[in-house]
This record gives C-alpha cells, structure tokens and sequence, in this order.
C-alpha cells in the first residue's frame, strides 16, 4: 500500500463547513484512507509519495453537474441571426442543427478538449448530455474523468447524424445502461430525455420508467425559456398548468434531476423539494442566453438539493462558481436576493454528488470516499493572495467568498480521480493538451463553414418531426415507428 500523502496542507477544505490548516491527506489505491496530522500517515504509509501542500489549497474536486461536452462549436452561430422567443429557430440554429453536424471524428476531438478544460479548471466529475454516447463515453473514458453519461434522446427532433425513431431512442439509452452504467466506478448513466417541449409525453413516462428499471437518474430541460414556459401553459391550460400537468405524468421524484429551473417560482420551488427532486443551477448560460437567473436563495431557503454546472465544453465550473456568488444580489424584484458564501462551493461538490445520488463517494474530503482531490498552487496565484490562514479562527467561511470570487482562470496544480494523478505540477499526466486543442479548433472552423453553406442552401442538419407541447394522439405515426 504505497498510495500519496498531501502533505501539510495550507488550506484543506474537507467540506464547504470543514476547513483547516496544516492537516494531511493519505490516499492509497482508490480511496482516501485518512486525514490527519502527516506523522501519523507518514507511520501509517511509510513508502507513500509525499505532494508537499505546505503551499497550496486542497480541495474534494468539483462536480460539474450539467455539461454538454461537444458543443463548444456551437458558440460560432450566434453569428446567425435568431429570435431566442422562437424556440424551434433559436434550437435549430444553435442547438440541434450544429449538433446534427458532428461526425464520430468531430464529436471526439470536440469533447476531449472539453475535458481538458473541465479538469484543468478542478472538474473530477463531469455530467455529459450528449449525442453519439459511445463515441462521448470513450472520451471520458480517455481522460479519465468520472463521468456521468446522459444520452440526449428526444420525440420533437431528429438529427442527420443520430436519426432515432422513439423506441430506437430509449433503446439506445437502454444499451447505454447495460454497457456502461457502473455508478460504484467511474461511470454512471443516467436517462436523459432532452427537454419538455420536443418529448411526447407518453416518451417522457416511458423514459422515467427506464431510468427507474435501472436504478438511475431521470434528467432533462426544465423551465429554461420563458417563452417555452409561456406555450407550455397554453398547452396544457386544462390540466391546471404545465408544472401540474409535468407532475401528473409522474416523472419527478427523488431521483429526478432538473437542469436549469430558472424559470421556476418559489411554489413551485417548495414543491420540487418536498418530491426530493435536484436542479442544477447554470448562472453563465441562464444570464447570456435566457437574460434571467434560477431563483437559487429560494432554492437553497426549501432545502432543495442544487448542484452546479457550466453547461458549455468552452465554459468551466470556477466560472460557475463565482457567477452563483454574486449574480443573486442583483435580483432585485425577488425578496430573497443573497447567499451564505459557501453555498457556491457547497453546490459544485456535496450538491451536485446529491443530486446524482454519489455523495457517499465524492464531493467531501473523508475517510472512505474516493480519492477525487483537487489541488492549487498558491505561490504563484496572485489572484489568491487575499486567502491567509490568519482568519482561519475568526471568520473561516469567508474563504470561501474569497476563492469564489478570485479563483476564476487559475488551473489545478494536482487533479487526483480516483486516486490517480491526472495532473501533476500544473500539467496533464497523460494528456497532450496542444495537441487535443489544436484538433478541436481545426473541427471548431470547418463547422463553420459546413454550417454556414447549409444555411445558404436552406438546409439544416437537424428536423423538426413533430411540434412542441402537443398530444401524443396528434403526433405522426412515423415518430413511433
């Protein structure tokens, strides 16, 4: 039992409420086996390899809860003009037609630098919603990231490269499940049906149903647009509203995860809770995107479980980090408008592992878990200098604040997943990140291009099959089939 002693740490946060100084860290195959005093582990581990941490912040790592990791091409077509109040022209132009795009090539080379950036920003764990599972699956695999494998599947929408019929979709999600779902290693899959609007109801039940068959997670858009939410209640008037008529299909519950919410008022906030459902905030993508923000201080006040994601391959859960930890203030027409400061931290580790039902694996620094552990270099981070272990007795959760609001850019001196050293010394392990960069830019221009002379020919990789929010006795027969 050789393993690796994170020796003296400066700053060890075991938890978002567990903070100290000179405390050690001993990880040995997979898991952490203690935390202490270093004489005590170097007398437990004598051969252990010693990580001086005198000068750095050590940290579980970050549970980046909602991500889509090929879709960083996607910010290009923002430079065609849409209405994001129309959802079919704002999705097809953004969303699915770039998505219809990809080839395995593409998707792969698209999501490993993702990767790269997901874990050289402190991501260990990465939520994927995604098309071409298996190609995104050895991905993740590649980069060693514990990964949360959500196949897209939808009713509304078929893409050129992904043409799944209804049951070909949960038959795919299926096959995703019985080859890959191994949630107590280093890869959960979880059933995620793409949003409420381009999922027929009887899909979305019958999804729910799989997920449960399977033990697992149900996940999808919810309540992101305000216009989708809009035509949603117009919809289904007669059912006392659209979060009433989503609750009567039975497809909330303990295990259900909600991406976005940031649509969703403090009822129905209270509701979500009492189910046991999670959201996962998204503040870079809901305030450039949707111009609003998830009504979080609501959220964290019910006790619902929030975790914490980027939601874009080009974004990074520090970014996420900080935005939580200031964007509620300026919410001014709600009446709860700020945050403990270590709610950010708290979300984008024991949140997000609650939400996907893994917090008796990662998310905290203890004895047992995994050996998911992040680490800072502290000598050269300028942006971190105001962090001192002078307050540690007088106000020690006000690190917090300081490391949300500063720590945004800086890159993981050690990254350990699993116990295993991904990064070590500010540098990949086994990765060649300027080559895996430089292979996503080439794909990221042609998309461009490719996607640009579609357009010009009014094409779009993608179609739309059947129209949002209707009845599955009005939907064609050829969705089914």
């Amino acid at each position: 039992m050789n393993g690796v002693i994170l020796k003296d740490c400066k700053f060890l946060f075991q938890s978002a409420e567990q903070i100290s100084t000179g405390t050690s860290v001993f990880v040995a195959g997979d898991t952490i086996k203690a935390v202490g005093d270093f004489s005590g582990l170097a007398v437990m581990a004598p051969e252990a390899e010693i990580v001086d941490c005198s000068n750095k912040i050590v940290m579980p790592g970050f549970v980046d809860a909602h991500n889509h990791l090929c879709n960083t091409h996607m910010n290009l077509c923002r430079a065609f003009p849409f209405d994001y109040g129309s959802i079919l022209e704002h999705m097809m132009t953004t969303i699915h037609g770039p998505y219809g795009w990809h080839n395995e090539a593409s998707m792969y080379d698209i999501s490993m630098a993702s990767l790269v950036n997901a874990v050289k920003h402190g991501a260990t764990t990465v939520s994927n919603c995604t098309i071409l599972p298996e190609v995104a699956h050895d991905a993740m695999r590649e980069s060693k990231v514990r990964g949360i494998l959500a196949p897209q599947i939808q009713t509304g929408v078929r893409l050129h490269n992904d043409n799944l019929t209804w049951q070909g979709a949960l038959d795919k999600a299926e096959y995703c499940l019985k080859t890959y779902h191994k949630p107590e290693e280093t890869m959960k899959v979880v059933v995620h049906c793409h949003d409420l609007y381009d999922c027929a109801d009887g899909f979305l039940r019958s999804a729910h149903a799989l997920a449960k068959q399977y033990h697992t997670n149900f996940v999808t858009h919810f309540w992101e647009f305000a216009s989708t939410v809009e035509k949603a209640e117009k919809s289904w008037k007669q059912d006392g509203g659209a979060f009433a008529h989503y609750l009567k299909l039975g497809i909330v519950d303990g295990k259900t995860v909600l991406f976005h919410g940031s649509q969703l008022d403090a009822g129905q906030i209270e509701t979500l809770a009492k189910l046991g459902a999670a959201v996962i905030h998204n503040p870079d993508i809901n305030a450039s995107n949707c111009g609003t923000c998830a009504y979080v201080p609501k959220m964290l006040e019910a006790g619902l479980t929030v975790g914490l994601g980027s939601d874009y391959g080009s974004l990074s859960i520090l970014s996420a980090i900080k935005l939580m930890s200031c964007v509620h203030s300026i919410q001014f027409q709600r009446e709860l408008r700020t945050i403990p400061y270590e709610a950010p931290f708290h979300c984008a580790t024991m949140g997000g592992a609650k939400a996907y039902q893994l917090d008796h694996l990662i998310g905290s620094i203890e004895p047992g878990k995994r050996g998911d552990i992040i680490t800072f270099d502290l000598s050269r981070a300028s942006n971190l200098l105001p962090m001192s272990t002078a307050i540690l007795d007088h106000a020690p959760l006000l690190l917090h604040f300081l490391f949300s609001r500063n720590a945004v850019g800086i890159s993981t001196c050690e990254s350990l997943i699993n116990g295993e050293f991904v990064r070590k010394n500010g540098e990949f392990v086994h990765l060649d990140e300027e080559a895996i960069v430089a292979r996503a830019g080439e794909w990221c221009g042609r998309s461009f291009l490719d996607i640009k002379k579609a357009r010009e020919e009014g094409r779009y990789y993608a179609r739309q099959v059947h129209l949002d929010y209707i009845p599955d006795d009005q939907i064609p027969p050829e969705v089914f089939t």
